[in-house]
């Protein structure tokens, strides 16, 4: 049986105030083996952002169904971890450990684990002496490297990437692929990644989607 599951999966929008609706996913099938890096790719607006989006569980699909570890996926859950494409996926108002440390506490973490989790994720992404740095003190690749180690430290089932490196610059894009599939194959996580980039996907997926 397959880690994830995709089935028969159709999603529609809006598409005016007559009732129409536009069809952006039309039953679509595949799956995803545990431990599989995957890469899901096209041209912008058909459809890998609703794809990944629906995995996460925040929207419901027309038709179909998604199996993750054999449980349905019908709501956003702990066992899913989205990393986007803004630089702006950090609590403000807190350093870059307590980011971590705080949306380890939501997840039910105990407390006497977040301290060393952090401490070893920030290791893990380069951003030790920063722990104490607020997100506004950080370049984008920063930014994206601590949420990135966020994500890393609630030990989801399933990461799902929606084009978090396009912003970057080429040297550090280079150096986040490199980081981010060797965390995530480190820990034996399976991965989607959403990108329009055909280099960027030849390097990190084990296997290519295209819509």
């Amino acid at each position: 049986m397959s880690f994830l599951e995709i089935r028969n999966l159709c999603v529609s929008y809006p598409a005016g105030e007559d009732g129409a609706r536009l069809r952006v996913l039309e039953d679509l099938s595949f799956d995803v083996a545990q431990g599989e890096f995957l890469v899901v790719t096209g041209k912008s607006g058909c459809g890998k952002t609703t794809l990944l989006r629906t995995i996460g569980g925040f929207l419901a699909p027309d038709d179909g169904s998604i199996l993750l570890d054999s449980a349905p996926v019908q709501t956003p859950g702990k066992d899913r971890m989205m990393i986007f494409q803004s630089f702006d996926q950090l609590f403000p108002w807190f350093s870059v450990k307590e980011n971590l440390c705080y949306a380890m506490k939501k997840t039910g973490i105990p407390a006497k684990e977040r301290e060393a989790a952090a401490e070893r994720f920030l290791a893990d992404t380069g951003l030790t002496a920063f722990a104490n740095a607020c997100p506004n003190a950080l370049s984008g690749g920063m930014k994206q490297r601590a949420a990135l180690a966020r994500a890393l430290s609630l030990q989801p089932l399933l990461f799902l990437m929606d084009e978090p490196f396009s912003s970057l610059d080429e040297e550090t894009r280079l150096e986040m692929h490199d980081l981010i599939r060797r965390l995530i194959k480190e820990q034996g996580k399976t991965a989607i990644l959403v990108t329009h980039d055909r280099v960027e996907a030849k390097a990190l997926g084990d296997r290519i989607i295209s819509l």
